[in-house]
């Protein structure tokens, strides 16, 4: 039975390892966007922003639909997994062939097609291996997904060192991901041996049934990321490839925050699927409450906190060059609400099973998403993704809260809220009348908050034991 303690314990595990993963990413970011320059950079973002919208086609619902069906009882839960890979085997094969021949029909350079190819392998490897992390989610062990990401987040940052060395190009960091995610694939299969035997299976039967249940999780994601990355493809196609890269670090450096909702979600997905079809809804409602709380408390300072450091921190990270990207990142950052909320109730929505219904919403809002590249992106540029991107992210959450409002009555207390702004806003005016480092200002910056909420007792340490409460 999944308890607090053991919930609690993995994320922590995989909070560790993600921040570990993170800051070595950032290493890589660092060394890529100092030897590719911001053209170079925009040409590698293009490429890796092309052959994400396949890998989400390739995924279609998947890996969410392996953490719900392996969590059900009496299930035979190699037989599932290995449908699964095999599933995922045939169907990123077969797509991710598509991607480059895609690519030869649309104005791009040469350098950007030839790293599509090349990436297409990329992506087909993590496909596999990020699918995977479910079996993980099952057993608890999340130590063995965090190891695995972590090797193939060092392999990668040694292999762009070496490339930045000796022969710079995008291209070239492309094969650098290739050998890193083949790393990521044996190393979460070979972890995966005490508990599942990862083996593809080819039975049809079981790929419909599969299919019959991902299809309307699927449809929510691509629509999902229609408009989360047609930004950056949209600023490709009508814009200079150096603005893709200004714009492409701004939403690397705010990649940083957003696993961590989904990543969280993930791992309590299960007990609330369990809590709402055993018929547990005030216990339901209740988890919801506390995890809009651990949400609100987490978002807030990093929003505030941007708004006077951003031009500084991509700086520290990317490079002088880039420095034009930090009004950028401060404006993104304001999206992180929406992503955080986006992902919490986007997670219920599954839960609730509703996903059918939300799909309309999904379709909605990226039809709102590309009227509003096609218009804004032409004339503004990425400032005009930006403001696509505020509207999208917030209407997605405003959707996916009503759904889950309509079905299950769940509704959160505004109360953190409220202390958590004062809070964010006594570390304003504090950082505001400091002049250091952008790394003392992190620091300093998340001290003033954290000893701010706990004496407006936004919340207390006996909350903070019991926000996960028992299954």
């Amino acid at each position: 039975m999944t308890t607090a303690r053991s919930i609690a314990s993995n994320f922590s595990i995989q909070l560790i390892g993600k921040i570990l993963s993170v800051l070595i990413a950032l290493v890589s970011v660092a060394i890529m966007t100092r030897v590719l320059g911001t053209y170079a950079f925009g040409e590698y973002t293009t490429a890796m922003t092309f052959l994400q919208m396949f890998g989400v086609v390739v995924d279609f619902g998947l890996t969410l639909t392996l953490i719900v069906m392996i969590s059900k009882a009496g299930v035979d839960e190699e037989r599932i997994v290995g449908n699964f890979f095999g599933l995922r085997l045939v169907s990123g094969f077969l797509l991710f062939s598509l991607a480059p021949l895609t690519a030869l029909l649309l104005p791009w350079s040469e350098t950007v097609k030839m790293a599509i190819l090349v990436g297409a392998l990329a992506y087909f490897l993590m496909g596999g291996a990020s699918m995977l992390v479910g079996v993980f989610q099952r057993y608890e062990s999340m130590w063995r997904v965090a190891t695995a990401e972590l090797l193939n987040r060092i392999v990668l940052l040694a292999l762009v060192a070496f490339f930045a060395l000796t022969s710079p190009g995008v291209v070239e960091m492309v094969v650098a991901m290739v050998v890193a995610n083949a790393v990521w694939l044996f190393a979460m299969i070979r972890f995966a041996k005490p508990f599942v035997r990862i083996r593809p299976l080819f039975e049809w039967s079981q790929w419909m049934s599969i299919l019959t249940y991902s299809w309307p999780i699927a449809l929510s994601i691509i629509f999902n990321l229609l408009y989360l990355k047609g930004d950056i493809l949209f600023l490709a196609y009508f814009r200079d490839q150096s603005e893709v890269g200004l714009y492409g670090v701004a939403y690397r450096i705010i990649d940083v925050m957003t696993v961590l909702p989904v990543m969280f979600m993930g791992l309590v997905l299960p007990s609330l699927v369990q809590m709402w079809s055993t018929g547990k809804a005030e216990e339901f409602r209740a988890r919801v409450s506390r995890i809009f709380d651990l949400f609100i408390l987490t978002v807030v300072p990093v929003v505030v906190g941007t708004q006077l450091v951003s031009t500084e921190l991509t700086i520290m990270i990317a490079g002088q060059d880039f420095a034009p990207a930090g009004p950028v990142l401060a404006l993104l950052t304001l999206a992180l609400v929406g992503v955080f909320l986006g992902a919490l109730y986007g997670h219920l929505v599954v839960a609730l099973d509703k996903q059918r219904g939300m799909t309309w919403g999904y379709v909605f809002v990226a039809i709102i998403a590309i009227a509003g590249y096609l218009w804004l992106i032409p004339e503004y540029g990425m400032w005009g993704a930006v403001w696509v991107t505020l509207v999208s992210e917030g209407l997605i959450a405003l959707l996916t809260f009503l759904v889950v409002y309509k079905t299950s009555k769940a509704l959160p207390s505004l109360t953190v809220l409220f202390k958590s702004l004062i809070s964010a806003l006594i570390m304003y005016l504090a950082l505001s009348s400091m002049d250091v480092s952008v790394f003392i200002d992190i620091l300093v910056g998340g001290v003033i908050y954290t000893v701010s909420i706990f004496a407006l007792r936004a919340i207390t340490l006996t909350e903070l034991k019991t926000l996960l409460p028992n299954r």
